[in-house]
């Protein structure tokens, strides 16, 4: 299966919308997953289990522990998908990382102090400003485009 794309994605993990260079952080394993159950379930598997294996059952059974967690239809996809496969999780850690910082980016925009988001994610100050600056760096400028666009004409 190939990788999905922003427009298989629909906003997820606090509100932090995925685009394709985020997309682009998920191990092959995953990406699978996410083609499989859907994105919010595959992140919730690795959540649950990243770094390690999951067993997916041969059939799925009204009291299987990841119905509360991923729902009955993406359980049934999984079990069609994976039948009673041990299956390895990735850690994804580069995703988590960059879904937090954006996160924690979107936080300051909305009115959150360094000072708040320190204490929330277990930050100094300097720490997040570091942080804002390096996240705001790797995002391109809409005045780029801007700019593009008068040396075009």
């Amino acid at each position: 299966m190939d990788k999905p794309t922003s427009t298989m994605l629909r906003t997820g993990i606090d509100a932090a919308p995925l685009d394709d260079a985020t997309l682009g952080l998920l191990p092959r394993r995953v990406a699978e997953l996410v083609d499989v159950v859907g994105l919010a379930a595959a992140l919730k598997i690795v959540e649950l289990r990243g770094g390690g294996r999951l067993e997916v059952p041969k059939r799925v059974k009204a009291d299987h522990w990841l119905i509360e967690h991923i729902g009955l239809e993406a359980l049934t996809k999984l079990v069609a998908y994976y039948n009673g496969e041990r299956i390895e999780i990735d850690r994804c850690a580069d995703l988590v990382r960059t879904i937090q910082e954006r996160i924690i980016v979107a936080a300051h925009d909305n009115g959150a102090s360094n000072w708040q988001l320190a204490q929330q994610y277990g930050y100094t100050e300097r720490g997040i400003r570091k942080l804002r600056k390096r996240v705001e760096q790797a995002q391109p400028s809409a005045n780029l485009d801007l700019f593009a666009d008068f040396l075009n004409n």
